[in-house]
């Protein structure tokens, strides 16, 4: 007998700084179950995980400290300058990520009666991930305060910034393909005020597959 989705599958997204992260701490509160790509694809790249030998291979032992973990940020540094690059670097990573995300969402839903998983995916769109998705959810911030944020958050400088910007897609065909979209625009009981109001929305929606 072929198993019925009971729960939401929630794609939430969002450019570097927009806020995404805290957005998706919120809807773990109001009882949602979270799942990061990032959180995932961070261990994906630990010596003896499923990344690690492929990611070594396409791009050169000189990426390893000496205690051969992955340099990630010489890693970003490469990916980040060229396309190609990147792009060389998502196909090894994304497929395993994705999988993995609906995998652990599965165990821990399968049995719950209108549940909700908010997967929370910085290259969404990007990937196509979108079409697995119930809703999508685009948390948008203005570029120059996503900039500051970054800069006080990861010590970036703004070229590094606007660089890791112009890889990811634009803010405004984002926009034209989510479903919802949070503005971050002001401060944090503004964002949790539109993130409740979704929440109590999405508890009566229906999946769709």
């Amino acid at each position: 007998m072929m198993h019925t989705r009971s729960y939401l599958k929630i794609g939430l997204t969002g450019g570097i700084g927009s806020g995404k992260s805290l957005a998706a701490k919120r809807f773990a509160m109001l009882g949602a179950s979270v799942y990061q790509a990032d959180e995932i694809s961070r261990h994906a790249l630990d010596p003896g995980a499923v990344c690690y030998d492929r990611v070594v291979s396409a791009f050169g032992t000189e990426i390893l400290c000496e205690d051969k973990t992955i340099n990630r940020k010489l890693l970003g540094q490469i990916v980040f300058s060229d396309k190609n690059r990147l792009s060389d670097l998502n196909a090894i990573v994304h497929p395993y990520v994705i999988n993995e995300l609906f995998a652990m969402a599965e165990r821990d839903l399968k049995d719950v009666t209108r549940g909700i998983a908010v997967f929370e995916v910085p290259l969404l769109f990007e990937t196509g991930m979108q079409s697995n998705m119930d809703r999508t959810i685009l948390v948008h911030c203005d570029e120059e305060l996503r900039i500051q944020r970054v800069m006080q958050r990861d010590g970036l400088s703004r070229e590094q910034i606007l660089a890791r910007m112009r890889a990811q897609m634009p803010e405004d065909q984002k926009r034209s393909l989510a479903d919802f979209i949070l503005d971050n625009n002001g401060n944090e009981e503004e964002l949790f005020n539109q993130i409740d109001a979704l929440y109590q929305m999405l508890k009566s929606e229906e999946p769709r597959t």
